[in-house]
């Protein structure tokens, strides 16, 4: 019997390293409440580090040598936009490689546990995604911020683990590209053998990445990928934030090293959308207009097939017909997520007003 809730006497960190949990843990600090949550996280990485140094033996040599074929694509709409969606079908391309939910909680051992993991860890994940219906098991496509976190520690996801210093964690680690050259180095060297092996895990020659937090990077993903291609989806403000507000409280229980305190409100969110939006917004004119291609999710819902077509054809991804099938049998089986459930709160609204009006303007939103 499959689970229905993400909550685990362990952290997601079990797939990591001991010398990161060690390196994300130094700043921060454990509550004594998951004081035994932390040890059985780090007792089970412990017992896995003889299997990662396998894998780094039998696989490191092809990690170095490995150059991507094809430029990548970057799918970096806000959270809570149809970026699930939109990378879901774009990965079912037998072209596409991609992060799955096995990567990113094993990054380490994915090439060669992935035998005996899947079975395993299927048995304790909830059958649907927490939040909304939408089928979950560790083949699916993932965002890669949860696995580059098990690689180094370098990523605002740590808020999901430490949300009582969210604000510092967002503060230092928003934007990548001005990290210290040591810990900028690590991430790269990272996101690279991340890269690859996707690709030798789902054997595409495309990478189709998903990640959110990306709206921060497209400097530091020009400069690593000259060539890669971007999509940016999104959605109403009043939307995104209240989803993400309450996706954020579903996800919490499942991998929080600390209380979530009564301070975390909407504003906090509502933030984030800001300072990552503008980002966007400023660094966006780096990337040639055949390089990117922007979307409603409202609009790419009224007609996926289209939308889709159209991303093949800008891209130069192939003959759109060929895969067509795939990504229909797709919609068929995992109809769109029901995104109408939860109006917006008086406060969100007023929030997204006062700190993101302009924003919503620009996107060609009203109130």
């Amino acid at each position: 019997m499959r689970r229905t809730k993400f909550r685990y006497p362990v952290t997601t960190l079990v797939g990591s390293t001991l010398k990161n949990i060690f390196a994300l843990h130094r700043s921060h600090h454990v509550e004594p409440k998951y004081q035994l949550k932390y040890i059985l996280s780090c007792a089970v990485a412990g017992i896995l580090e003889p299997l990662n140094l396998a894998e780094r033996i039998i696989w490191q040599k092809q990690i170095n040598n490995f150059r991507p074929e094809q430029p990548p694509v970057f799918i970096i709409g806000f959270w809570r936009s149809g970026t699930t969606l939109l990378h879901n079908l774009l990965c079912q391309d037998p072209k596409a490689s991609y992060t799955n939910t096995l990567q990113t909680v094993f990054p380490n051992l994915v090439l060669t546990q992935s035998w005996w993991l899947k079975p395993f860890t299927n048995h304790f994940l909830p059958s649907r995604r927490p939040y909304e219906n939408v089928k979950w098991d560790m083949d699916v496509a993932q965002e890669e911020d949860f696995g580059m976190m098990n690689l180094q520690p370098s990523t605002i996801y740590k808020f999901f683990i430490y949300p009582t210093e969210y604000d510092r964690i967002l503060e230092e680690e928003l934007y990548t590209a001005a990290l210290d050259p040591e810990k900028l180095a690590l991430w790269k060297k990272s996101y690279r053998n991340m890269m690859a092996k996707a690709s030798f895990n789902t054997g595409g020659k495309r990478y189709i990445g998903k990640n959110p937090c990306h709206l921060t990077r497209l400097g530091l993903l020009k400069d690593m990928f000259p060539d890669a291609k971007f999509i940016f989806i999104h959605r109403h403000p009043y939307k995104v934030i209240e989803s993400l507000y309450r996706f954020m409280h579903t996800i919490f229980p499942g991998v929080q090293l600390q209380d979530v305190p009564e301070d975390f409100t909407r504003e906090k969110v509502v933030r984030l959308y800001k300072k990552s939006i503008e980002t966007y917004f400023r660094d966006r004119a780096i990337i040639p207009a055949s390089d990117l291609y922007e979307l409603r999710m409202d609009d790419f819902l009224s007609d996926i097939m289209c939308h889709l077509n159209k991303i093949y054809d800008r891209f130069g991804l192939g003959d759109f017909q060929k895969v067509a099938p795939l990504m229909e049998k797709y919609c068929d089986e995992n109809p769109a997520p029901d995104h109408t459930s939860h109006s917006p709160h008086a406060d969100t609204i007023r929030l997204v007003d006062q700190y993101a009006g302009e924003i919503m303007g620009k996107l060609g939103y009203s109130s």
